[in-house]
């Protein structure tokens, strides 16, 4: 048996906090407590959860030091926990990104957290298309692409509530012969808009697939804008622990580097190569990933018409029913 310790709480009032996303308490953590930051797009509404220490409930009182932050409930009395929670009016935000503190008061120690909020001038709600990066990354559903392009009767198709989060695409037929993008390869389009440039990991998380093909992998290639794709084998590494960990996750996921040189829209391609291969999710970090098992959900994305695009010999498109 493990060894039994007792915690011995204090007989008068002591004050704790906590914030979104943290693995510290204050007062005492060396750290600084901080939120994660929101944005004008997702709105996010973070929290502070305000707890008792002692054995003697307590007032609090919460105060912020920008007009545009909202706190609800911004006071009360905590006989175990209260929640507080923060969020933006964004009409009375500053443009670009800001900074505010929100200052925690009770039983006579202060806790001060630092909030950011980005209100960029551009782009707009009105004019953003597709998905936009917040917390330095994108996080996308396949289904949720801009463009679908088809290579005569290859194609990728939708599989509806296929997968962890959402639903899943594959390409179909599934005995359509192996090739080599951008040549004769289907493919999907992904339009966001980045504030950050530089380095960009993609993660594409995949069906646990085996290697059905004698002497080959599973392979798709995936590139930015103009730039030449990139084969990727999503089993490269195949041994028994890898066999064992897609089973127990019931994924696959497999990363490429890419350089960006400026900020701004780009499109992200991911063609077939293989058939076989059916696409759940699209992470693209910037920086801003954190760990967690069904990863980061989806970014804000602004709902437009989905293109299909037509027989090379054609130039209309077709508007989806989403």
């Amino acid at each position: 048996m493990p060894e039994v310790t007792e915690i011995d709480v204090p007989a008068g009032a002591a004050m704790g906090v906590t914030v979104e996303g943290a693995t510290s308490a204050w007062p005492g953590a060396v750290d600084t407590a901080v939120l994660p930051d929101v944005d004008v797009f997702n709105r996010q509404r973070r929290y502070i959860d305000v707890f008792s220490r002692g054995g003697v409930p307590f007032p609090f009182s919460a105060t912020a030091n920008a007009p545009w932050v909202v706190l609800t409930p911004s006071h009360g009395v905590v006989r175990k926990e209260q929640r507080v929670w923060v969020s933006v009016d964004w009409s009375k935000a500053p443009k670009e990104a800001s900074e505010a503190e929100v200052k925690i008061r009770g039983t006579g120690e202060d806790v001060t957290v630092r909030l950011k909020a980005l209100n960029p001038s551009k782009p707009t709600k009105a004019d953003l298309h597709g998905f936009v990066e917040a917390n330095g990354y994108v996080s996308i559903e396949a289904e949720h692409y801009i463009k679908k392009i088809d290579a005569g009767a290859v194609r990728w198709e939708k599989i509806a509530d296929y997968g962890r989060t959402l639903s899943a695409m594959m390409v179909s037929p599934v005995t359509a012969a192996s090739v080599t993008p951008p040549q004769g390869s289907p493919c999907l389009e992904y339009q966001m808009y980045l504030f950050d440039s530089g380095k960009v990991d993609v993660e594409a998380i995949v069906a646990p697939t085996l290697n059905f093909v004698p002497g080959r992998g599973l392979r798709y290639a995936i590139s930015f804008d103009d730039q030449p794709p990139q084969v990727v084998d999503v089993l490269a590494q195949n041994s028994q622990h890898d066999w064992e960990e897609s089973v127990k996750d019931s994924v696959r996921k497999s990363t490429s580097t890419h350089t960006l040189d400026k900020a701004g829209v780009h499109t992200l391609k991911f063609w077939m190569l293989d058939p076989g291969l059916v696409l759940e999710k699209i992470v693209v970090d910037l920086g801003g990933v954190q760990p967690s098992y069904l990863g980061p959900p989806e970014s804000y994305r602004a709902v437009a018409s989905v293109q299909k695009a037509p027989p090379k010999t054609s130039h209309r498109s077709k508007r989806s029913r989403r």
